[in-house]
Formats: structure tokens, C-alpha cells, sequence
């Protein structure tokens, strides 16, 4: 009963708002309005119903649409993909999803190992701090060619770029937690002649746990924004790459082709997986706070 009273508290005006908004924009783009209207807001009807069906589908009705998604999920029907006018939602949500998820895992260990050696002296800090801002504040559109021309154009590219995006949260929260540790804390350490070590491990880490999570749940919401950007810059967001389509490539061919409901599509799709990845990290930072008791700790 607690939980479902605190999930009514926490998140019933956001779903009750967004329903409201979606049943007024259906009613607004069903009524006579202009056609200009109606094809820069799609009906969210339609825009389900693109996300289910395929060019050759020729769906016309939700039912349609989705029971022949169905049949082709369950094998009862098989479809040429490459001739396909689109290529599956999923699989390219998918596939944008491992690009953010590796890039966000190596912005979270490398950017809390750094956070770890700024910690340790100021002068260190002082020497590595500039160059975090530097990535942060470069536009990526400006360095991703040349990330491109390094590495080459493929996944390592993309994973690179989303890793530089989602970097700099980890960094600054992860340095702020771990050289925040309140004065009298320290001290009792010095007391009982504490090393580095078990300073570390007993009182800076559990510490900066908190902050640690709140730099993961922002890096988690930037890894997908970089992965897309990082489609965009390389081989992955043209129709002759093998390795695998993003969701990128799907924002160009729905704007290519002038297929408005597909393009909202995406776009939904894409901010559902940031959703999801939040989500997950959210969770995941609530369940170790809890475990370890870390906010006790921190205060």
C-alpha cells in the first residue's frame, strides 16, 4: 500500500498530464485543421501506427499495423528487411542502446577513476580539471570529424563520442563527493591514525557515493543524446553499413522521405531509451544506497 500510494504521489500527475496532452493533440489533429497542421503534428493514432508498420505493410488501421508486426515477430510472416521502406524500430533502438549503454560504462569507470587521482593532491586537480571543462565546452560537431578521422568510422567512433558527452558529469560530482568530506570526519581519522587507504575506503568513498549516482544518472541521460550525434558522424547512419543501424539513420530516412508520423516515431523512441537508462541507473543507485546504508553516511 506505501508503495503504491508513493507511485501515485511521484509520478500520477506526470502520466495524468501526459495523457491529457496526447488525447487533446489527437483531437486537435482529427478536427478540420489545415494540412499544414497536420503534417508538421501528426495524430499520435498515426504516429503508433507508423512505428508498427513498414512500407510494404500499407497499413491503414492500428489493428492492421499492429497484427502484422506480430505475425513478422512470431515468424509467421517474413519480410525481406533490406527492401523493407524502414528498418525496424527496435533493432535500431537496440543497437543505438549498446552504443550508449558501452559509452556511459567507460564514462563511468574512467571518469570516477580520474575523479579518484584529482582527489588525491590539488596541484593534480588543477592539472587535469582544465581539460574535462575543454570537452565539455568544445561543441562536439567540431571535434567529432576528428575523433572520426582517428579512429575511424564504425562503433569504437560512436562509443567514443558518446563517451566524451557523457564524461564531464562523472568527473565533477564524483571529485566534488570524494573532496567534501566534512572537516570534523577527517580529523577523526588523523585521531586513530588512519592511512590513505582507509581513509579512502571508509570514509571519502562512502561519502561520495551520493554524488557519484546523481553524476551517473545525468552522464546516463547524455549517453543517448551522444550516440545519436556519434551516428550521425559515421558510417553507421548509411544505408550501405553492415554493422548495424542506429536510430539516427531512421531520423534520416523518415526526414529524407518526408515520413513526418515515422520521424515522431523516433523521436518517442529515442526519448523512451533515455527514459529506460535513467530509470536503470536511478534503481541501481538506490538499491546500492540502501545496501550500504551510504546516505547515513554521507550526512
Amino acid at each position: 500500500m506505501n508503495a503504491l500510494k508513493r507511485f501515485a504521489t511521484s509520478y500520477l500527475p506526470a502520466i495524468l498530464l501526459l495523457l491529457l496532452i496526447l488525447i487533446t493533440w489527437e483531437i486537435l489533429a482529427g478536427m478540420d485543421m489545415s494540412e499544414k497542421f497536420k503534417l508538421m503534428a501528426p495524430a499520435p493514432s498515426r504516429i503508433f501506427i507508423s512505428a508498427l508498420a513498414t512500407d510494404d505493410d500499407n497499413a491503414t488501421s492500428l489493428g492492421k499495423a499492429a497484427g502484422n508486426s506480430f505475425k513478422y515477430a512470431c515468424g509467421i510472416e517474413k519480410k525481406d528487411q533490406e527492401n523493407s521502406g524502414h528498418i525496424k524500430l527496435l533493432t535500431a533502438g537496440l543497437n543505438s542502446f549498446k552504443y550508449a549503454g558501452a559509452g556511459f560504462l567507460l564514462s563511468f569507470i574512467f571518469g570516477n577513476l580520474l575523479a579518484f587521482i584529482m582527489s588525491m593532491a590539488r596541484f593534480v586537480e588543477r592539472s587535469i580539471y582544465p581539460y574535462a571543462i575543454f570537452l565539455q565546452t568544445v561543441p562536439i560537431v567540431a571535434i567529432a570529424p576528428i575523433i572520426i578521422l582517428w579512429i575511424g568510422a564504425g562503433p569504437q567512433g560512436i562509443i567514443c563520442i558518446t563517451f566524451i558527452i557523457s564524461l564531464f558529469p562523472i568527473i565533477t560530482n564524483s571529485t566534488s563527493g570524494l573532496t567534501s568530506t566534512p572537516k570534523e570526519w577527517s580529523e577523526l581519522m588523523d585521531v586513530y591514525k588512519a592511512n590513505w587507504l582507509q581513509i579512502l575506503f571508509k570514509l571519502r568513498l562512502p561519502a561520495a557515493v551520493p554524488s557519484m549516482i546523481t553524476g551517473a544518472k545525468i552522464s546516463a541521460g547524455l549517453s543517448v543524446v551522444g550516440a545519436i550525434v556519434g551516428e550521425y558522424f559515421t558510417a553507421l547512419s548509411t544505408s550501405d553499413n553492415s554493422v548495424g543501424y542506429g536510430l539516427a539513420y531512421l531520423l534520416q530516412s523518415s526526414q529524407e522521405h518526408v515520413n513526418f508520423p515515422y520521424l515522431f516515431a523516433v523521436a518517442f523512441a529515442s526519448a523512451i531509451m533515455g527514459l529506460g537508462i535513467f530509470a536503470t541507473v536511478s534503481i541501481s543507485g538506490l538499491i546500492v544506497m540502501k545496501l550500504g546504508h551510504f546516505q547515513e553516511r554521507a550526512i
